[in-house]
């Protein structure tokens, strides 16, 4: 705890919240755009019947929501991990008295406490100012149902674990080179692969959470390799 209060400090994390509350806002434009859709002539059956309901315009948002966040996660993993380890800086971090791997494990920590948090608060967030205009106004052919909060909020949550996961393994990716570009494209790129299956999460949600269990698995155990080699640098 002492760690994280330590690292909390250090760091600026102002310009992460900003460009989370920033990403909310694009969400909450596109969600009116997704209702929007179905009363367009030019548009296809299967784009009319997935915008025609509150579960179905969440989980587009949410698939969008995931590649954000994991580029952004994947940027401050970079900034607060990877960069922390090259040249000079990592002088000063191992001039800390204590275990070197639990630095690495409090930078992790406060990583995936600022990504769960600001992706279910600023997606759900979204999406509920969203619902409540869209029921106002009736931009929605089917009534949202407390249910639908349930569900809708549970997908996030997954999402946001989801993300944990990407951002960890590029977050590796990144520590052999020490790239900037590499981490924050791998990141990209593996939330692509996975974001038609996010926008589908609906009807594969089962699927859906247990590849978010085995990335976030492969991201910790991703981590560990990192803890071990930081213990094992020399200065």
């Amino acid at each position: 705890m002492n760690l994280l209060k330590m690292e909390l400090k250090k760091i600026d994390i102002r310009p992460y919240c900003v460009s989370s509350l920033a990403i909310g806002f694009c969400l909450l434009g596109l969600f009116y755009i997704f209702a929007w859709v179905p009363s367009l002539e030019s548009g296809s059956e299967a784009s009319e019947i997935l915008f025609s309901s509150y579960r179905g315009i969440a989980a587009v948002g949410g698939a969008i929501a995931l590649m954000a966040f994991s580029g952004l996660a994947a940027a401050m993993g970079f900034c607060y991990v990877v960069r922390e380890y090259c040249g000079s800086r990592v002088i000063l971090l191992f001039s800390y008295p204590v275990d070197r791997k639990m630095v690495v494990w409090a930078k992790a920590g406060l990583l995936l406490s600022f990504v769960t948090v600001a992706l279910t608060a600023c997606t759900y967030g979204s999406f509920l100012a969203f619902a409540v205009t869209g029921s106002m106004l009736s931009l929605v052919d089917n009534s949202l149902h407390f249910l639908d909060l349930v569900i809708i909020y549970r997908n996030t949550l997954v999402l946001a674990f989801l993300a944990d996961g990407i951002a960890l393994c590029s977050i590796r990716i990144g520590f052999i080179k020490k790239s900037n570009s590499i981490t924050v494209l791998s990141a990209v790129f593996l939330s692509m692969l996975l974001a038609n299956l996010a926008a589908d999460m609906n009807d594969h949600f089962t699927v859906v959470m247990g590849l978010a269990v085995v990335i976030l698995s492969a991201g910790l155990l991703m981590m560990f390799d990192i803890a071990r080699r930081v213990d094992r640098m020399e200065i």
